[in-house]
């Protein structure tokens, strides 16, 4: 199965074409959650039903228990391809079951909130109810319908410019290991997530319409193959994921990912006393609201977390090894952020 990528609006009207064009048949295993499925299930299952045997399972969590138990199915099944429908949850059980079972997926996102849509890792939850991120493999297929994601909720798809902004700070940590000897360098890596930043940031747009969402969903899918080269998240998680992560484990707040890790980052640039107004605004452009604030995050609850970020994943050199984390200090960039944002 080659590599497929098909991002425009009505994509998934086009899925049984898109297959068979690629010799995509046999035996498939269709993942989604019951409200993805009852909003968009039945369009997709008729094409893939002309495909091949169609098995269907329903998900309901994102547990690494139940990525091994699906993947064993697909074992025991004799499966030929996952198809995962739905949002980052689904794909991330889809895409940890095809890689233990290396059997091919085919991802359909019906939103575009972070780069898990197309990267080689998936965050799954642990039995104490912790999230971990696991290697994996990307989606051999991605189908993109722009017009999914025009429907879902327009916060998610704000949360993906987040999250596509925040590969400003990463890539800003990783030179910066990488020059203190701290880390490798991957060139071609980092050359993608620079792109995929740059394109981004590029665009005209100024409201999330259908060729806005088609530039955020290539910038997200450049990231997601910048991840795959490097052989791990360097290239797009920096201090700013790792601030998030610190969010995740230590308080209780359901903000999203991508929101989370660009406050992270215009944070850490405030810290490090340089320009983020470009940063700023093209997330106001966007209406991207980054305030801690207005997010539920109390003052002690972001100095906190700036100062455990670090030990979220001990062995990544990020600035946050070498900038002053004193209270004081994290205290006045969270007022300095409220009265701001």
């Amino acid at each position: 199965m080659n590599n497929i990528l098909n991002i425009k609006q009505g994509a998934i009207e086009e899925l049984y074409d898109i297959l068979l064009s690629n010799n995509i048949t046999g035996k498939f295993l269709y993942i989604s959650d019951k409200f993805i499925d009852n909003l968009y299930g039945n369009l997709i299952k008729q094409q893939i039903q002309k495909l091949g045997i169609l098995q269907i399972e329903y998900i309901d969590n994102n547990s690494i228990e139940l990525a091994m138990k699906i993947a064993e199915e697909v074992i025991e099944n004799n499966i030929d391809y996952i198809v995962g429908l739905g949002g980052g949850k689904v794909l991330d059980v889809c895409k940890y079951a095809s890689y233990i079972s290396k059997i091919s997926c085919i991802s359909i996102p019906t939103t575009i909130s972070n780069d898990g849509i197309a990267s080689p890792i998936a965050v799954l939850k642990k039995r104490d109810g912790k999230v971990q991120s696991l290697g994996c493999k990307m989606p051999k297929a991605i189908i993109l319908d722009t017009n999914f994601i025009q429907s879902c909720p327009v916060e998610l798809t704000k949360a993906g410019i987040g999250d596509t902004i925040s590969n400003y700070m990463a890539l800003k940590d990783w030179k910066n290991a990488y020059l203190k000897k701290k880390d490798q360098m991957n060139n071609f890596a980092y050359l993608m997530s620079e792109n995929a930043l740059d394109s981004l940031m590029r665009t005209n747009y100024k409201s999330i319409c259908p060729e806005f969402i088609k530039a955020l969903a290539n910038s997200i899918i450049l990231s997601g193959i910048a991840m795959e080269f490097a052989g791990s998240s360097r290239p797009v998680s920096g201090s700013e994921h790792l601030f998030s992560h610190a969010l995740d484990y230590y308080t209780n707040h359901n903000n999203l990912h991508g929101i989370q890790v660009a406050l992270g980052t215009v944070s850490m640039l405030k810290l490090l006393k340089e320009d983020y107004s470009l940063i700023l605004e093209y997330l106001n452009k966007f209406d991207v609201n980054i305030n801690p604030k207005k997010l539920g995050i109390t003052k002690q609850e972001f100095v906190l977390c700036m100062q455990k970020a670090s030990s979220m994943r001990p062995n990544r050199y990020t600035y946050l090894n070498e900038i002053n984390l004193d209270t004081k200090e994290l205290e006045k960039i969270y007022e300095e952020l409220e009265e701001e944002l």
